[in-house]
């Protein structure tokens, strides 16, 4: 079974205004990888977040988005399953919309990734044995973001606020592993695909797992005004 249409699909991502390279990996199976540095790199960055993702799962955490800040830029990780899409970010990206769009790929090629091998397979070649460059296609993109945009909601901005009302009572990592506990209760698949109500609804369901009432009640005090702050 070819794997041309996501590969199309998977660099056309790259087109996104402040997307400086992606990847698209099944476990060993490099699909796809258009960074700004050498295979080898790439192949290193892989191994560490398929070791830090084998980690979640052992403790079974099901984890659908993976968000990394350095000082030069932002490592984005969207999961569906085994496949994992990453983004590498400048500042000019709009992660809410890069992340999105990853997930309507993901879900769009959802039965050729869940039949795709996850052991490394060999580079795509021509009869001629030159290597295959994969071209973009603005129209592939165009129809990605007309999916993204129509769906994407608030919920990177929200998540923020639940983590900064949150990290009042616990540890930064307590709190996203909290977050995505309290999204995998709720049978949520794409978080970014809720209606405002509904993240809304999902921000409370969060705080309302805070053992103590008067904290509780305050947290939910301060996330109502920060979500607030986001309408303004």
């Amino acid at each position: 079974m070819s794997l041309s249409p996501v590969i199309t699909s998977a660099a056309s991502l790259q087109r996104l205004e402040g997307v400086a390279g992606v990847m698209l990996f099944k476990g060993q199976n490099m699909i796809h990888r258009q960074m700004p540095f050498s295979d080898m790199r790439a192949d290193n960055l892989r191994e560490i977040i398929s070791q830090m993702l084998d980690g979640y799962r052992q403790v079974r955490r099901k984890i659908h988005q993976i968000y990394l800040e350095f000082d030069g830029g932002v490592l984005l990780l969207v999961l569906k399953d085994e496949a994992v899409m990453l983004f590498f970010l400048t500042s000019r990206a709009d992660a809410d919309l890069a992340a999105s769009a990853a997930s309507v790929m993901l879900n769009d090629h959802a039965a050729l990734l869940h039949a795709a091998s996850t052991a490394p397979q060999p580079v795509s070649q021509r009869p001629d044995g030159i290597e295959e460059l994969v071209v973009t296609s603005p129209r592939a993109l165009s129809q990605i973001t007309e999916k993204a945009e129509a769906t994407v909601n608030q919920w990177g901005a929200v998540r923020k606020c639940v983590e900064g009302v949150l990290g009042k009572v616990m540890g930064r990592a307590q709190a996203s592993n909290l977050i995505e506990r309290t999204i995998e209760e709720a049978k949520i698949s794409d978080p970014y695909r809720l209606t405002a109500t509904d993240v809304r609804k999902l921000a409370i369901s969060v705080i309302e797992h805070v053992p103590n009432i008067s904290k509780r009640r305050q947290l939910l005090v301060e996330l109502d005004a920060a979500m607030e702050h986001l309408k303004s």
